[in-house]
């Protein structure tokens, strides 16, 4: 009877766990949508702390396709926030977004999209250099 509980206990905590590293990756396509529509990089933040959570729930093996998604929106998204705010931080975030994204993107076997990855990936690097030149001078 107590080895039918624990097991029972094991299941229900690993849906529990399923379901945590689910929220944590729609609280994060949220939060990405939210900063893409204000322009605020507050959200994003919350963004990236929320797919850290749920990275520490998943293996690279069992990690969702959403997640793959959410990554790329949040290099997308900070991206254009640091090519309008002229801000170098969050360049440097997009590109670990996207270095992200194309790890998860070579896991899945998306060689297109892990093209147009570092594709953006290559403009944040150079839009950064070009701002850190300008800062220089």
């Amino acid at each position: 009877m107590v080895l039918k509980n624990k097991l029972a206990m094991k299941r229900r905590l690993k849906n529990v766990t399923q379901d945590l590293a689910e929220l944590n990756l729609e609280l994060a396509s949220q939060m990405v949508l939210l900063a893409s529509q204000t322009g605020d990089t507050d959200p994003l933040i919350q963004a990236v702390k929320a797919l850290r959570q749920a990275e520490d729930i998943y293996t690279l093996q069992s990690m969702p396709q959403g997640n793959l998604e959410v990554q790329q929106a949040l290099g997308d998204t900070l991206l254009t926030l640091g090519r309008a705010q002229n801000d170098i931080k969050a360049l440097m975030s997009a590109a670990d977004a996207y270095r992200a994204a194309i790890t998860l993107a070579s896991m899945v076997g998306d060689h297109k999209l892990r093209r147009a990855l570092k594709r953006n990936l290559g403009h944040a690097d150079a839009l950064r250099q070009n701002l850190q030149g300008r800062q220089a001078a």
